[in-house]
C-alpha cells in the first residue's frame, strides 16, 4: 500500500507538469488567437472563425449559413493569411441558432465570452460528475488531475470549440438514465443533435433499455430541432447542408475533414485500409460495435459495478464509431475516467491512475511525431471497449450467483 502511494505521488507530480506545459500552450495560442486571429504556429488555424463566420451569418442572412463565399469573407478579415482556405460550418443550422449571440459581439469579445463559457461549462460537469457519482477526496482529485492533463480539454480551449456544450448534454443523460429519470434523459439525449453523429448511442441506450418515454421525447426534440434547422436555412440552405456531409462520407480528406488527424475508429481504418474499401471495413465495424452495444444494454439486474462498466462501454463505443473526433471531442473520455475512479474505491491504485493520466496526454504524440504517424488511442479505445463487453458477459452469467469484485486492488500485488 505504501509502494502505490509512493508511485501516486509520482505520477501527481508528473501529471501537473504535464497539465501546466498544456496550460502554457493553451495560453500562448489562445492570445495569438485574440490578438491576431490565428495560433502562432506555421500552417495552423483556430476554428472559432468559422463558429464565429456561422453566429454572424445565421443572424443577418441564414438561408447563406452553408453559402462558401460570405463565410470566406468574415474568416479572412479575421485571419488574412488564409487565402481562399475556407473552415465550412459543418454543424446543423440549430447549432450556429445556439452560437448566435456571439455574433452580435466583436470577434475578440467573442472569443473571451466561447473560453468563459467553456470554462464554467467544465467547472459544472465536474462537480456533477462528483456529485453524482459519489467521488471521494481522492477520486475527486484524480478526475481534476485528469482534465488538467487532458489534452482535449485543452484543445476545446484554445480551439474555441463547442464540445463541452455537448459534453455537458451527453453527462445530463448519463445521469437521469442512471437515475431512471426518462424525461430529462430523453430531452438531454435529443438536444445532442447540436452534434448529430453521437445521437445513435444515447438512442440505443433509450430504446434497449426500455426508457419508452425518454425514447418517444429524445424523438420528438430531434424531429422539432430538424425541422427547425430546415426553416432557418431554407431549402437551399438544407441542400447545402447535405451536399457537405456527402462530400465528408465519400472523400479521403479535405476542407475540414481530416481523418488522419482523428482519435476514432475511421482513423484506425483508413489509415490502414486502401480508402476505396476502408469506407465498407468501417461500417462493417461499427455495425459489429453496434450489435454489442445493443446487447449489452439490453441485460437486467445490473448492479453499480455492471452499471458502471455498461456506461464505460458506451461512451467509448460512441467515441468508437463516429465518423469524426478530433482533440477537442476528447473530453469526453472524462466520463469513462470518473466511472473508473468509482469502479477503483476510495484508494486509486497507482496503475488506475498513470493509465488515466496517459490516456489524457497521449494525443499529444501524433503532433510531436511526423505527419503520418496515426493516434495510437483507437487502439486503447477498442481494448477498452472489448475489456467492457467482456466484463458484462462475466456479469450476466454470473447473475443469481456471487460477483467478483472489479476493484483493482484485488489485481494489484502487495
Amino acid at each position: 500500500m505504501i509502494r502505490s502511494e509512493q508511485w501516486n505521488n509520482r505520477i501527481k507530480a508528473a501529471a501537473l507538469g504535464i497539465g501546466l506545459a498544456l496550460t502554457a500552450l493553451t495560453i500562448r495560442h489562445w492570445y495569438g488567437t485574440f490578438m491576431y486571429g490565428y495560433p502562432p504556429c506555421n500552417d495552423c488555424r483556430s476554428d472559432f472563425p468559422g463558429f464565429y463566420a456561422a453566429a454572424r451569418l445565421v443572424w443577418e442572412k441564414p438561408s447563406a449559413l452553408y453559402d462558401y463565399a460570405p463565410q470566406l469573407a468574415i474568416q479572412k478579415a479575421i485571419d488574412n493569411r488564409i487565402g481562399d482556405s475556407i473552415l465550412p460550418f459543418a454543424y446543423p443550422p440549430i447549432t450556429a441558432l445556439v452560437l448566435m449571440p456571439l455574433g452580435w459581439l466583436s470577434f475578440r469579445a467573442a472569443f473571451v465570452g466561447m473560453t468563459l463559457v467553456n470554462i464554467s461549462l467544465l467547472l459544472l460537469i465536474l462537480r456533477l460528475l462528483v456529485k453524482k457519482l459519489e467521488l471521494g477526496r481522492d477520486q475527486t482529485a484524480w478526475l481534476s488531475l485528469t482534465a488538467f492533463c487532458s489534452f482535449g480539454v485543452h484543445s476545446v480551449l484554445l480551439q474555441g470549440q463547442t464540445s463541452l456544450l455537448v459534453f455537458f448534454c451527453l453527462t445530463a443523460f448519463m445521469i437521469s438514465a442512471r437515475d431512471k429519470k426518462e424525461v430529462t434523459a430523453g430531452l438531454s439525449a435529443g438536444l445532442n443533435f447540436i452534434k448529430p453523429q453521437l445521437l445513435a448511442v444515447p438512442f440505443v441506450v433509450l430504446a434497449f433499455q426500455r426508457f419508452w418515454r425518454g425514447l418517444i421525447i429524445a424523438g420528438l426534440v430531434v424531429t422539432g430541432l430538424a425541422l427547425l434547422s430546415a426553416v432557418l436555412v431554407g431549402t437551399r440552405g438544407s441542400g447545402e447542408y447535405i451536399g457537405l456531409l456527402k462530400f465528408y462520407s465519400t472523400t479521403p480528406s479535405g476542407f475540414g475533414s481530416y481523418p488522419e488527424k482523428m482519435h476514432n475508429l475511421r482513423a484506425l481504418v483508413q489509415y490502414w485500409v486502401p480508402f476505396h474499401v476502408a469506407l465498407y471495413v468501417w461500417l462493417a465495424l461499427v455495425v459489429v460495435i453496434g450489435l454489442l452495444t445493443v446487447w449489452m444494454n439490453t441485460l437486467r439486474n445490473q448492479d453499480a459495478q455492471a452499471s458502471a462498466v455498461l456506461w464505460i462501454g458506451n461512451f467509448l463505443a460512441m467515441m468508437l464509431i463516429t465518423p469524426h473526433l478530433y482533440s477537442h471531442d476528447l473530453v469526453l473520455l472524462l466520463i469513462p475516467s470518473a466511472l473508473v475512479l468509482k469502479l477503483a474505491g476510495s484508494s486509486i491504485p497507482w496503475f488506475v491512475s498513470a493509465a488515466l493520466i496517459s490516456l489524457s496526454a497521449l494525443p499529444i504524440l501524433p503532433l510531436v511525431l511526423d505527419d503520418g504517424v496515426p493516434s495510437p488511442l483507437p487502439i486503447f479505445l477498442l481494448s477498452g471497449y472489448c475489456i467492457c463487453v467482456y466484463l458484462m458477459r462475466n456479469f450476466s452469467q454470473s447473475a443469481g450467483s456471487e460477483r467478483v469484485s472489479l476493484h483493482p486492488s484485488s489485481f494489484e500485488a502487495e
